[in-house]
């Protein structure tokens, strides 16, 4: 029983902890990509017991999983950067988020109204 249940659980953390979870999918944001960086922990733990008495039986399972953001890496045409996450480092990615969005609103208003064909 303890064995069924930790197949289970690592199943459910297998399909968790993929290679999409710790790079993300890409992000176009104007001519800019922008592709998320995470970091995964995970834990569990599994227990089982019987007893001679009256025959007493059980079992138990747990986890647990943290994805913490680490860095964002940003493409823009030949220019590749790489900018971590770290505490210190939030406030600068935070600025930025503005001028991002600044180039991906004039991308689409210069690409203008879409005539029907």
């Amino acid at each position: 029983m303890v064995e069924n249940l930790l197949d289970t659980l690592l199943g459910k953390l297998k399909e968790l902890v993929d290679s999409e979870t710790v790079v993300g999918k890409p992000i176009q944001a104007g001519k800019t990509t922008v592709i998320p960086v995470t970091k995964i922990s995970f834990g569990f733990g599994a227990g089982g017991g019987t007893s001679k008495g009256d025959d007493n039986s059980g079992t138990g399972t747990g986890g647990g999983a943290i994805i913490e953001p680490v860095a964002v890496i940003m493409i823009e045409g030949d220019k590749v950067r790489v900018h971590s996450l770290k505490a210190s480092n939030v406030g600068k990615v935070i600025e930025m988020v503005p001028n991002i969005l600044k180039k991906f609103t004039k991308s689409k208003e210069s690409e203008g109204p879409k005539e029907k064909e």
